[in-house]
């Protein structure tokens, strides 16, 4: 091969090396700054919010359906519970403004962490990268709320793995929980001034597949946060060391959603099987619902009967 020709060779291959490196460094800074949460595809779950006992399409389990069978929520107006943060798993979930940074090694200026604010519940979180040098804590190190997260670039897409979480909830609304065996791999990728955030939650305890979600966030180019000061009060008068929640061996299941629209009530239970078109030809070899009336009436008699065991007056 002439001389000349193995020097343009070379030349485009340097000039390819350089170039697919200068795409994975501009990448590494593409997601950072401030983000406002778009509610597009949030409009039932944090507008009027699910009914509760409406689980269709969630892959939950029956210990997932029973925790939730004793959720009140009120339990959110405990002075104790007013200031908990979120949950890695939750808080990106929220509409909550996001800050993003990134802090670069000096003499590499490859990045070794990227850290994301939420300004809601004052939710930091601290995703560490490979050239960090962090070693991962072993699995009976303490839990956190924001856990313990691991990135790297794949293409122009920031792949994280989070481990470590303390229990929190699946959807707070409806008392759904998940176990501290939780962990959950996203993906963030950015198109023009959208970041889109998908979410792949696993949990052994609560969770038969995957839950996915997706978030969309909207770029603000002058975007500013304030800090968030949270200070917790009586919402709702309760008696001094009242804990609100309903008996685990009541039912408190009664969808004036479903019910109104003739959908069956063990659709509203959820489960994988819920996930898929194909359950939508199941749901109509399904026994109709019974009558309003009927369903109300049970509620209001258990409801008597869980006041009467409160009160010590109960068998």
């Amino acid at each position: 091969m002439p001389i000349k020709s193995r020097l343009l060779r070379l030349a485009a291959a340097v000039i390819s090396v350089a170039a697919l490196l200068a795409v994975q460094l501009s990448a590494q800074s593409m997601i950072t700054g401030y983000w406002q949460p778009l509610g597009d595809q949030d409009s039932h779950n944090y507008a009027g919010g699910p009914d509760p006992g409406e689980f269709p399409g969630l892959p939950i389990t029956d210990a997932m359906r029973k925790a939730a069978s004793t959720y009140d929520e009120n339990e959110m107006m405990i002075r104790e519970l007013q200031c908990r943060p979120f949950s890695a798993t939750y808080g990106p979930r929220t509409l909550s403004t996001m800050r993003l940074w990134e802090t670069l090694d000096p003499v590499t200026q490859r990045q070794t962490k990227i850290e994301m604010w939420m300004a809601f519940a004052a939710q930091h979180r601290t995703i560490w990268m490979p050239d960090s040098g962090q070693t991962p804590p072993p699995a009976w190190a303490p839990h956190s709320w924001q856990g313990y997260s691991t990135g790297r670039w794949v293409g122009d897409e920031l792949w994280v793995h989070t481990s470590h979480l303390k229990e929190h909830y699946l959807q707070r609304s409806q008392g759904l929980i998940l176990s501290d065996r939780t962990t959950m791999d996203e993906r963030m990728f950015r198109y023009g001034d959208i970041l889109v955030n998908i979410m792949m939650i696993s949990d052994p305890a609560y969770l038969s597949q995957p839950f996915v979600y997706s978030k969309l966030y909207v770029h603000l180019p002058q975007g500013a946060m304030d800090p968030y000061p949270c200070q917790a009060y009586n919402h709702v008068p309760m008696p001094e060391g009242h804990v609100p929640m309903r008996l685990p061996f009541y039912t408190r299941v009664y969808n004036r959603t479903f019910m109104s629209h003739g959908i069956p009530l063990e659709a509203a239970r959820g489960g994988e099987q819920t996930m898929f078109p194909e359950y939508q030809d199941y749901m109509k070899t399904l026994p109709l619902n019974p009558p309003l009336e009927q369903i109300l009436e049970e509620r209001e008699r258990q409801q008597a009967e869980q006041d009467a065991i409160r009160q010590g007056t109960g068998r």
